[in-house]
């Protein structure tokens, strides 16, 4: 938990000061957003066609039967007099203004439209932006609302939080006490009944550190065992507590749901549970691993098919969409992989296309192939 000390709030200033629009929306906005839930909608490029609108994200309301939507004004400048109308023009547009849904079927409204700055608002600035916006579905956080976010959640780059005082064990509530330690006990019978039952009405009453730990306790366990019986509740845990995936470094274990989901002897017991959480996986968390993910999805197109690899491979085409992926080589292979799935290719594309993912997903494969020739052409 990061100490809300004046040093540490200088430090958080400094960052916000220097950082540029798109590092900022990296670095806290995207992942602000995708701590509460959210997923990203929509990223758009700068330019007279995107009405106020950064970024569009999404989240699902059980209660509701129906999609949240709430569009993103994301700024690196001070707000002064001078343009705090043209500012507050854009976040009225951005609120109003509808935005053509991904599957083409008639236009969409944003819920809220929030403007999100990582720069300073003056005093007039300040006082006048929400007159001049004048809606209560129009959120308006300036720097220092963003520091205190940064403060109360853990969310900012690495190298700043390796910066910043923390405070863990004197600073941890009652019910992250309590989880931490049912867990370092190590009683199977009570971490059962916490994971079970306890923890899903503890949910918002425990801290992201708190969180970290209960997902590295759920794949340590799996790891310890993965057979058929060993794997259901941890991916039935992994359903249950998916937004507690809030860490880079967790990211990875994802590619082993993927893995346990198309592998030729699932645990049938687990499926249910395996199947939900590999489709709650966000292109912006493989974002992070994607040159894992690449290779696994490589790997997966020229097995044979499992009846699960399109839920995979279309995380792949949603990541390559986005432009999520940003090594050009991983990219261009995305793009070799889903266009060999389309088994469109004649017979001579089809080799080539093969032969170059298959040069990718094995390269050792590759170095063997190419000793055994040499030591050919000796004899």
């Amino acid at each position: 938990m990061i100490l809300k000390l004046p040093e540490n709030r200088k430090m958080i200033i400094d960052y916000l000061n220097k950082v540029d629009e798109d590092t900022f929306i990296d670095d806290i906005v995207i992942p602000f957003f995708g701590y509460q839930g959210y997923q990203v909608y929509r990223i758009n490029s700068h330019s007279p066609g995107e009405h106020g609108k950064d970024i569009i994200f999404c989240r699902y309301i059980p209660a509701f039967l129906e999609n949240e939507f709430i569009a993103v004004q994301v700024k690196a400048e001070n707000v002064t007099t001078k343009n705090v109308n043209k500012f507050s023009e854009q976040l009225k547009r951005a609120l109003k203004t509808k935005f053509a849904s991904r599957s083409g079927s008639g236009d969409l409204s944003p819920h809220y439209a929030v403007f999100m700055n990582a720069r300073k608002h003056s005093n007039d600035a300040y006082t006048e932006f929400p007159q001049l916006v004048n809606s209560k579905y129009a959120k308006i956080l300036s720097q220092e609302n963003v520091c205190e976010l940064i403060l109360q959640t853990g969310i900012a780059p690495q190298h700043l939080l390796d910066k910043l005082s923390t405070g863990f064990q004197d600073t941890q509530s009652q019910e992250d006490k309590l989880v931490i330690d049912t867990i370092l006990t190590n009683n199977p019978a009570d971490i059962d009944k916490l994971l079970d039952h306890k923890l899903k009405f503890l949910k918002g009453e425990i801290g992201i550190h708190t969180k970290e730990i209960v997902i590295d306790y759920i794949y340590d366990r799996w790891q310890m065992d993965r057979s058929w019986s060993g794997t259901v509740k941890p991916m039935k845990w992994f359903d249950q507590y998916f937004e507690f995936f809030i860490s880079e470094k967790q990211f990875k274990y994802l590619l082993g749901v993927f893995e346990e989901l198309t592998s030729s002897n699932p645990s049938y017991d687990a499926l249910s549970y395996t199947s939900s959480v590999a489709r709650k996986i966000t292109p912006e968390m493989l974002s992070h691993i994607t040159d894992d993910f690449v290779h696994y999805c490589a790997r997966r197109v020229l097995s044979i098919a499992n009846e699960y690899d399109n839920l995979v491979l279309r995380k792949l085409e949603k990541l390559q969409k986005e432009k999520l992926i940003n090594k050009n080589l991983l990219n261009d292979m995305a793009k070799l992989i889903l266009k060999f799935r389309e088994d469109q290719l004649n017979e001579s594309e089809y080799e080539d296309v093969k032969n170059k993912i298959d040069a990718f997903a094995y390269p050792e494969l590759v170095e063997i192939r190419k000793k055994r020739q040499k030591a050919r052409k000796k004899m």
